[in-house]
Parts: structure tokens; C-alpha cells; sequence
């Protein structure tokens, strides 16, 4: 697979995966692109429902992949999350949530409360191969804005940054951007709302990508 088919299978802009990381129709989460302004109104804009067809030597490589109904891969914590040439078989990245804490409770002074209800703290650990440069990428982002977060209604969370960013410090984070090459260990904080959830990292944070989620 070329860097093309690679990022055309990393994106899998179809109507299906589109429609399902953004809950049947939901607003998208914030750190997506922002929708243009009109009329001075700051409300996102919703998913467009006209299907864009995957390249057809694309398509069995994509059901491989087992995406769940939210259009992403479920991964559990301890177990490699791996992105790779689906047909090489070459991982560029490998992630690895080795915990994850609910109501997790800041370690920064003077951390402000959770906007809504609760912070889930991940741990991870994240290693970009060498192989990364040719994934079509130039580095590995891998912070709060990069996730989408459902709760347990299986609704979208529109703000899953929130204050997380104010919960801890910079040295407990995950050190971001990754060089290809490089390995990191750290926190991802959410802000997220009480009780169950998930949360799926997706490279670029781009709409209607598919990810690897984890839940709680």
C-alpha cells in the first residue's frame, strides 16, 4: 500500500463511519475543523449524509479492520493499538493504554473542576516507528484534542477537552508531537460526563476518520 492508499484507508471518509463517530447525526466533537461562520451563528455544522465512495481496492482492506458502530477499532487496555499498511503488514505507530482512571483527581495546584462531571485520566504508552515518515503523516499528535469521547448513552461529548488541559502538568502528559522514531509515555486527560463512557484517539482528529477506542 502506497502513502495514498494508506491515508485513504486511514481517512475512510464513507457515509457509514461518518454518521456513526458522530452518533447518527450528533454535533461533532470541538476539535474537528471549525464550520465557517454565517450570519454571526457559531453552531456546528451538521454531518452531510452524500456518501463518499472508499476506492474500491480499498473497501475489503477496510472491513478487515472490524470497526465497531461508531466507526472505530475497540481496543482494551494493555492490548497494542496498531497503525499499519493493511497490506505490507509495516506498523507505523503502536499505542498501548495501560490504565485508565475515572474521577481522576488533578495533580496540578489549583486545577479548576471538571466542566462535565468527571476527569478520566488514560495512561499511554506510545511508540512511532521509523516507518511513521512513510505513513503520510510528518509527526505523530497525540494529546486531548486528538480524541473523541462518547458517554454512556453512547452520545457524543462535544467538549471533551474542557479544563483537562489545567489538570496536570506538562511533564505528566504524553510528549506530543512524536518524531518518527520516537516513544512516549504519559497521561490523556478528558473531561468528560459521570459514569461510562469510551473515547477513541483518531490521527489528525480529522471528521469521519475511523480510531481506536477505549472505554471505562
Amino acid at each position: 500500500m502506497n502513502k495514498r492508499a494508506a491515508a485513504a484507508v486511514l481517512a475512510v471518509l464513507m457515509a457509514a463511519p461518518v454518521a456513526a463517530c458522530t452518533n447518527g447525526g450528533g454535533a461533532p466533537p470541538s476539535q474537528g475543523p471549525a464550520p465557517a461562520e454565517t450570519g454571526g451563528s457559531s453552531a456546528p455544522t451538521e454531518p452531510t449524509s452524500a456518501p463518499t465512495k472508499l476506492p474500491e481496492d480499498l473497501e475489503e482492506e477496510v472491513k478487515e479492520l472490524g470497526l465497531n458502530e461508531r466507526g472505530n477499532v475497540t481496543v482494551s487496555t494493555e492490548e497494542p493499538a496498531e497503525f499499519k499498511d493493511l497490506e505490507s503488514g509495516t506498523v507505523y505507530a503502536s499505542i498501548a493504554a495501560k490504565r485508565v482512571e475515572t474521577d481522576f483527581a488533578c495533580t496540578a495546584p489549583d486545577a479548576p473542576e471538571s466542566i462535565n462531571g468527571q476527569y478520566v485520566a488514560i495512561e499511554f504508552d506510545v511508540d512511532a516507528a521509523k516507518a511513521f515518515a512513510e505513513s503520510g503523516f510528518p509527526t505523530l499528535n497525540f494529546s486531548v484534542h486528538e480524541f473523541r469521547v462518547w458517554d454512556a448513552d453512547g452520545d457524543i461529548v462535544v467538549d471533551p477537552v474542557g479544563n483537562a488541559e489545567a489538570c496536570i502538568s506538562a511533564g505528566e502528559r504524553v510528549r506530543t508531537p512524536l518524531e518518527p522514531g520516537d516513544d512516549a509515555d504519559g497521561l490523556v486527560i478528558l473531561d468528560v460526563p459521570k459514569g461510562s463512557g469510551s473515547a477513541a484517539f483518531v490521527p489528525g482528529g480529522f471528521e469521519g476518520a475511523y480510531g481506536w477506542e477505549w472505554s471505562w
